[in-house]
C-alpha cells in the first residue's frame, strides 16, 4: 500500500531538468522487490521505437488539426484551396511530420506475463519549410513545442495497440498537464506493476498511478494541484 502521497513540489525543482525522480513505496508487510523491466534485443528495441514515433507523430496531427484556430502561418493546409489543379499530375502535398527531440522510451512487463507495455515521452515540433534563418528563428516560425506522452501494449500477433495519448504545449496545460513517465511500481503490493507519472499543468506539478487493464489506464491516485 502506498503510506504517503508524494508531495507536491516546487517550483525550483519542478523547472530543474537535471533532477531524477527515483520512486520509493513502503508496505508495512513488505513484498519482495522485482524489476517490471521488459527484456528485448537492441533490433527489437528499434521496431518499438519505430512504431511508437510512427504512433506519436499521428496523434500530435490530430492535436494540431484539433487546435487549427491557433496553427502557425507555415503549418500544413488541409483545405480544398491547396490541391493541385486538375491537369496538374504533381501528387498532393503530404501533411509535415513533426521533428521529435527528448524522446525516451520505457518497455515494461507490468504483470510479469511476458506482454510488453510501452511508455514514450517527447518534445515534438513541426519542421521549419524554408530551412533558413538561424536556429532560434526556424523555432519561432515552427510554432510550439508539443509535449507527448504516448502508452501502447503489444497483442500476441505483434500489432501495438494504443492505450493512451497525451499531447499537450505549453498554452493548453490548463486542459492537458504534461505527463512524464518515472518509472514502474507495485503500488498496493498485488506484484503487479503500475505506471507512475508526473503531471505538470499549469497550477503546478504533483504525482498519479495509473493500472493498465486491458487496453485502457486506470487512476488510482492523483495529487496535482486542482485535480482534473
Amino acid at each position: 500500500m502506498v503510506k504517503k502521497a508524494a508531495s507536491v513540489e516546487s517550483p525550483a525543482i519542478a523547472k530543474s531538468a537535471n533532477v531524477q525522480l527515483i520512486p520509493a513505496i513502503s508496505d508495512a508487510g513488505g513484498s519482495p522487490p522485482e524489476s517490471y523491466v521488459y527484456p528485448m534485443k537492441p533490433d527489437e528495441e528499434q521496431q518499438f521505437r519505430k512504431k511508437m514515433l510512427a504512433l506519436a507523430a499521428e496523434n500530435v496531427g490530430d492535436y494540431i488539426k484539433k487546435w487549427s484556430a491557433g496553427m502557425p502561418a507555415n503549418a500544413p493546409v488541409t483545405s480544398s484551396s491547396a490541391r493541385p489543379r486538375t491537369k496538374s499530375k504533381k501528387p498532393a502535398t503530404r501533411l509535415q511530420q513533426p521533428e521529435f527531440n527528448n524522446v525516451q522510451m520505457h518497455v515494461f512487463d507490468l504483470s510479469s506475463s511476458n506482454e510488453p507495455t510501452l511508455v514514450l515521452t517527447a518534445t515534438a515540433q513541426m519542421p521549419h519549410q524554408s530551412g533558413k534563418g538561424s536556429r532560434r528563428q526556424q523555432a519561432e516560425e515552427s510554432g510550439p513545442q508539443y509535449f507527448v506522452t504516448l502508452v501502447a501494449s503489444q497483442d500476441i500477433y505483434g500489432d501495438l495497440h494504443k492505450i493512451q495519448a497525451n499531447v499537450t504545449d505549453q498554452n493548453h496545460l490548463d486542459i492537458a498537464p504534461r505527463m512524464e513517465i518515472i518509472d514502474a511500481v507495485d503500488a498496493d503490493g498485488d506484484r503487479r506493476g503500475e505506471l507512475l507519472f508526473r503531471e505538470t499543468s499549469d497550477r503546478g506539478s504533483g504525482f498519479a498511478i495509473y493500472r493498465v487493464i486491458g487496453y485502457q489506464l486506470y487512476e488510482l491516485f492523483q495529487n496535482t494541484p486542482g485535480g482534473r
